[in-house]
Formats: C-alpha cells, structure tokens, sequence
C-alpha cells in the first residue's frame, strides 16, 4: 500500500485543501468581533459584554464554563460582565475560540471521530492538570492548547477520507513498528501538528498555542513558551498510555527524553514517580473537569 503513495502528491492535495480552509470552517463573525475587541488597548469589559451578550449560545456556554470545577469559583458567575472581570479579557478569548473550533467540526458519526474527539477532550484536561502539578499559573489555553493539539488530524480525517484510511492502512501494515507522526510523514510528506499550525495560524489564534499545536510531539522546538508545550506533550502521551485514543494498539508514543530539563525548571526532582502518579490522577480529573468538558461539547 504504502509503495503506491507519492508523499510530495498527496502533501501537494493537502495544502490545496489548507489553502481553501478558511472558505470551508469560517468562524463565527463573533468570535472576530470579540479578538478585536480584545485587541484594542482602548476596549473596556462592557465593549466585551456586550458583543458576548449578543449571542445567547454563547453567553451561556461562557457561564457554565466560569462556574465549572475549572475554575473553583465559591460564588456563582451569573453575568457576563462579572465572568468577564474575573476571568479576563484573554481567558474569554481562549473559552471562545475553543468552543468555536469545535462548532467547525462533526463531532459524531463513526467510532473514530468519537474517539478522537474524546481523546482531545481528555488531552484538554490532563494538560491543565499537569499545568497545575508544575505549579503553572492556570488559565483557559492549557486546556484549549490540549483540546486542539489534534486538530490537524481531525481536519485530514474530516476532508480527506481516502488519504486517511490509506495511512491507516499502512500503519497496520507495519505493524506498529512507527509511531503514527512517523508513518504520517512518509504518507502524507507533512504531519498533522504542522497542518494544525496551518489552520490555527489562518483563524488568528494566539501564538502561544499555535506554536504548542505545532510543537506538540517536539517540544524542545517550541520557541515561545516551551513549558506550555511540554504539558501537551505529557498529556497526550498518558491519554494515549491509558488507551484514550481512537487508534488503540496500532499507536504509540514516547516521552520525548529532553523535555525533562524544561520540566526540572519547575519541578526539580520530577521522575518517572511522577508520572506514574500523574496517570492515575487523570481519570479523576476527566470526572472532575466533566461540566467544563460538556460546556465545550455544547451546540
């Protein structure tokens, strides 16, 4: 199979779709309503309010997110405006970026797009709880970061079928012996994280998540916030570990041994203690963030 697949073809089919994207998944005309207004130094909370507040859906799912175990507010968020002073303008970024990605893709059918979308749902929160275990300072893009660091996959899985179930087929003919991105690369002569860099790059998102979607399986190359990356990287490799991954068996990866540096500037003496600790914590945390999770699920 793999022997009648030309890489520079199919990568050359892929980047002609890549170039059609921002035709094909449009976001929401709020959602860049809202990335002006944040933009602007002069834009106050009401400026803010006020667009959210002119979208019902979106009000709500915002609202439901403040009030999630995420955050661990004692007092309840009942209007925009409050959600948007304690949270901040970047967090309301964040919150509706992610939830608008996710309105671009079908999120139901096979049993593959179910478990791949359960698989960045679950990547979304274990890097938040990695973040926290490293005593980073939490906010929304860990868990937007980790929810999306896929999104290349999801889009080729999406828009070019017969390309993906090639790559499939050629990952079951090698016997697991390449890790998905590997095979990929041979495929396709392009992986999903730099596709994913691609289509977050053409909506605008913040560099720092765009950089740790592109760097997401080589952290030690991410340039602006490597430690954001690593906590990705961490976070696929235990969901992955703990067969939340819609490929199962047939995929693997390993921890990248030069993040432990990176990691060490945080935690000194971080080992493989810790991350034996961290996976058995993380079906609690999937519990846990489960009204966080379902508020981003929302149509």
């Amino acid at each position: 199979m793999e022997g009648n697949i030309n890489p520079d073809t199919e990568r050359e089919r892929i980047m002609e779709i890549l170039d059609r994207a921002p035709d094909i998944l449009t976001l929401p005309s709020i959602i860049n309503e809202i990335m002006d207004v944040i933009s602007r130094k002069n834009s106050s909370a009401s400026d803010l309010t006020k667009i959210i507040e002119s979208d019902p859906a979106l009000t709500t799912r915002i609202l439901t997110v403040a009030n999630s175990a995420y955050y661990g507010f004692v007092k309840k968020i009942s209007t925009i405006s409050h959600a948007v002073v304690v949270l901040g303008f970047k967090e309301i970024q964040n919150i509706a970026l992610g939830m608008s990605v996710l309105q671009m893709f079908n999120r139901k059918g096979s049993e593959f797009s179910e478990q791949l979308w359960r698989h960045s749902f679950s990547v979304g929160v274990g890097t938040k709880m990695i973040a926290q275990y490293l005593n980073l300072k939490i906010d929304g893009k860990y868990f937007v970061g980790g929810l999306l660091h896929d999104v290349g996959k999801i889009f080729i899985s999406q828009y070019m079928t017969d390309a993906f179930s090639k790559l499939l087929d050629a990952i079951e003919e090698n016997g697991n012996n390449y890790s998905y991105h590997a095979v990929e690369k041979r495929i396709f002569g392009i992986t999903h994280a730099e596709v994913g860099e691609i289509l977050l790059n053409s909506w605008m998102f913040p560099p720092d998540v765009v950089n740790t979607v592109a760097h997401h399986h080589s952290p030690v190359l991410s340039n602006v916030e490597p430690i954001f990356t690593v906590c990705v990287h961490l976070a696929d490799v235990l969901c992955t570990a703990k067969g939340i991954t819609p490929l199962k068996d047939r995929h693997f990866i390993t921890v990248d041994r030069d993040i432990l540096p990176i990691i060490q500037e945080r935690r000194h003496h971080f080992s493989t203690e810790d991350i034996v600790s961290l996976m058995s914590q993380l079906d609690i945390e999937i519990e846990r963030q489960s009204s966080f999770v379902t508020a981003f699920k929302r149509n």
